[in-house]
């Protein structure tokens, strides 16, 4: 009996590696922090014409340096259905779920990793919500002029000026792209902690999928994509900061980062 209870106290362990305070704190955390993200996203909406203006000039820069192949990539898509309808897909629920599903499988599989990447997270949402009020910037399917077209709405039945999608987005909010940041911060994260070598590989093409959707779906330019790559490595900077002074990470992460006194 005694071995039973004890069983059954290590599986509880396993499962909550620090308790339900712990895990109801990180819960409360993320939800305090998703809803004020997607408030000042919004109330940093900005001013339509700079918008417009400020899509332009990602398009005149992109033009440049000659990668102003957005309108290529949506034409290829638009041609292959099964293609245009895994881009719709990935773009509208991947970012969320995915995001979600893996804070959880952090938190509960590989916990002493968990805080480091919250950290990484918050700082990148912080500091994407300056990129939206500093550039406020159109995404591609509102230039229709050029030849871009909505995909989620023309195709998908998704109208992004319509209730709560409406009410909790902002559609200015393109630089950086959030969707290529965190899909970085998953991406990298899953190569190094997931065990078997073969899902490590398929992880690290997770971020290639996220920005292949974004693109094709007239949601983001590529510069978009690239700063959004930039603001993954800042917010890694940010959380290694904060790991120096707040030590969470195993000894040997700690090491490898650079973070023990040795170092």
């Amino acid at each position: 009996m005694a071995t039973l209870a004890s069983a059954r106290t290590r599986e509880r362990v396993r499962v909550l590696p620090k308790g339900w305070p712990d895990f109801l704190l990180q819960l409360g955390l993320f939800a305090v922090a998703d809803l004020l993200y997607e408030i000042s996203r919004t109330l940093a909406k900005g001013d339509l014409a700079v918008a417009f203006v400020h899509a332009r000039d990602v398009v005149s820069v992109e033009k440049s340096i000659g990668i102003f192949t957005e309108l290529d990539v949506q034409h290829w898509t638009l041609a292959r259905p099964w293609v245009l309808d895994v881009a719709n897909i990935t773009y509208f629920h991947a970012h969320f779920a995915v995001t979600t599903c893996f804070m959880f499988w952090l938190y509960l599989r590989r916990n002493n990793f968990y805080y480091f990447v919250r950290n990484i997270v918050f700082s990148a949402m912080a500091l994407a919500l300056i990129g939206y009020v500093l550039f406020p910037t159109a995404p591609p399917r509102m230039l229709t002029d050029l030849g871009f077209i909505d995909t989620l709405e023309k195709t998908a039945d998704v109208n992004f000026n319509t209730g709560a999608v409406s009410l909790l987005s902002n559609p200015f909010a393109a630089v950086p792209s959030v969707h290529t940041c965190f899909s970085l911060i998953i991406g990298a994260s899953c190569f190094f902690l997931v065990r078997r070598p073969a899902i490590r590989v398929i992880w690290l093409l997770y971020p290639c999928l996220i920005v292949f959707s974004i693109v094709a779906t007239g949601n983001h330019f590529w510069l978009d994509a690239i700063l959004g790559a930039c603001l993954a490595g800042i917010a890694l900077g940010v959380a290694w900061t904060i790991e120096r002074f707040h030590p969470t990470l195993p000894a040997s992460a700690r090491h490898r980062l650079r973070l023990d006194p040795a170092s």
